[in-house]
């Protein structure tokens, strides 16, 4: 099966700090890899690569068959640039809601803005997926009047509004109270449960262990392990991947108390 997502020999620099280091990935459709690091180790910024919220310094790029590389520049680059951001959802550690629009407004945005949408259709689209991610009581709320899990419910449903090929998922969790993390996890589980392929960040080792295909550990910008859940959890091949997994234990542990 031919990936959704490709990366060859992906390069970024900030300045004179290289944070990706020659990285090439594969995704194939309906799989879920979960990136597991440091902070600081680039696993945001190959996210935020691949959907060009950042512009990698080299290497291609391949997303549902759209290819960028250094050679592609101008209005050429832009629309393929943009026709990618259609195909891939993105979720942020912030919830990045606008305040004065109510959660249905805010889910059907994109849709209407970007797609140019008919606001019936697009009405639909926004209550099927807040239906999705348990928000349909909340349609006509302003955000300020949610709890940070359902925010970030909310976000997921607007990102699935555009129907992606492929959600990628920023740390999702990090923002919210331990007691609010489980809702969006839940969220997240169903999603990949129906076949969505998900890219996801996230220090929730056990997301990770339940529902990963594959777990991916970078380090210093580059990968140095990968396997299935309970190959690199149970038998952790580097030393960094065994203290990384050591200090994840250690604060689960911490919360637990």
């Amino acid at each position: 099966m031919a990936p959704i997502i490709k990366t060859t020999d992906l390069d970024k620099y900030f300045g004179r700090l290289y944070v990706l280091k020659n990285v090439s990935l594969e995704v194939t459709p309906k799989e879920v890899i979960c990136l597991i690091g440091r902070s600081g180790s680039g696993k945001s910024t190959l996210l935020r690569c691949i959907n060009f919220l950042e512009e990698p310094s080299d290497g291609m790029i391949e997303v549902d068959g759209l290819q960028i590389h250094p050679g592609i520049k101008g209005k050429q680059r832009r629309q393929i640039i943009h026709d990618i951001r259609l195909r891939t959802g993105m979720v942020f550690q912030e919830f990045n809601l606008f305040p004065h629009l109510t959660v249905v407004e805010n889910v059907m945005e994109g849709p209407v803005t970007v797609k140019g949408m008919g606001k019936a259709q697009a009405i639909k689209i926004a209550e099927m997926n807040l239906e999705r991610v348990g928000m349909s009581d909340k349609r006509d709320e302003y955000p300020n009047r949610l709890s940070g899990g359902q925010k970030q419910r909310v976000a997921i449903a607007r990102a699935l509004a555009m129907e992606p090929k492929v959600m990628l998922f920023d740390e999702p969790t990090s923002a919210l109270d331990p007691e609010l993390i489980g809702e969006v996890l839940m969220v997240m589980k169903k999603l990949a449960e129906e076949g969505t392929t998900m890219l996801v960040v996230t220090h929730e080792i056990g997301f990770a262990r339940d529902v990963a295909d594959r777990v991916i550990v970078l380090a210093d910008g580059e990968f140095i392990e990968e396997g299935t859940p309970s190959q690199l959890f149970g038998n952790p091949k580097d030393k960094r991947t065994q203290a990384l997994l050591e200090r994840y234990r250690e604060g689960q542990s911490s919360q637990e108390k």
